[in-house]
């Protein structure tokens, strides 16, 4: 992907109608929108590729959501961060509340240590899998499968593998905020929020090209201040949301 390459297109756009706690983010090829998280009300946003708000959808039964990603159809998962417990939710259209009374959950309980959970999510279609990454102390990448695919009324056969832990000199970030997957390439990209980066990652594991978040990097004119989410379009535009409530696009330069 060559992240050096990208330029920033959208900087720091204030999310008209969202006052703070701005979080996660993932694209919804189908409907060509994206989606975030508000950790302490419990809401998913629908917002236009330009930042825009388009509908705010109340997740009864949640706390401290803070990873979310789209899996296909109505169908995101989205995680809890302190308990690192997994929900399957049906997202209708024009739905503004859904309930999670009957939604397919997973508690992982790995190196629970309360606000430094679970803080991303990204479903990867090519291998049919769920990554997860964890914030810090210690900071881990997890590959989770036989949950999103697993059948209703059948036992889930789930297999957990850590991809990157804090010990490997490859994740030489401070901390994880979030991830997404290419799916042309295979290549997983790794947010921190505290080393203002993004790094993109072969299937292997190798860094390969990272997007600086400072002042003067990418054509930026100041640096992010806390990125929470991270997500790539169908024509590989990368989006970024920063707390409180600030949007960016960058777009891949010629």
């Amino acid at each position: 992907m060559r992240l050096g390459n990208y330029r920033v297109e959208i900087e720091g756009h204030e999310v008209v109608g969202l006052q703070d706690d701005l979080s996660s983010l993932t694209y919804n090829r189908e409907s060509n929108t994206l989606f975030a998280t508000l950790n302490r009300e419990p809401l998913l946003v629908e917002l236009s590729l330009e930042g825009e708000l388009l509908r705010k959808v109340r997740v009864n039964g949640v706390e401290d959501m803070e990873g979310l990603t789209h899996v296909g159809g109505n169908r995101y998962v989205v995680a809890e961060e302190r308990t690192q417990r997994l929900l399957i939710l049906d997202v209708p259209p024009q739905a503004l509340d859904v309930a999670t009374d009957a939604a397919a959950s997973l508690t992982i309980g790995m190196d629970l240590n309360g606000n430094k959970g679970f803080e991303g999510l990204s479903w990867d279609h090519r291998r049919q899998r769920l990554l997860v990454v964890k914030e810090r102390d210690p900071m881990r990448v997890l590959s989770i499968t036989g949950f999103v695919d697993a059948r209703p009324g059948e036992p889930m056969q789930v297999a957990i593998q850590e991809l990157e832990s804090s010990d490997s000199p490859r994740l030489f970030m401070h901390d994880l905020s979030s991830l997404s997957t290419h799916d042309e390439t295979g290549h997983l990209l790794l947010l921190s929020d505290q080393s203002h980066m993004v790094v993109e990652y072969s299937e292997t594991g190798r860094p390969l090209s990272l997007l600086g978040l400072w002042r003067g990097m990418s054509g930026l004119q100041k640096t992010v201040p806390q990125a929470e989410g991270l997500s790539l379009d169908s024509a590989g535009r990368l989006y970024l949301v920063s707390e409180p409530n600030l949007f960016y696009r960058f777009v891949p330069g010629k």
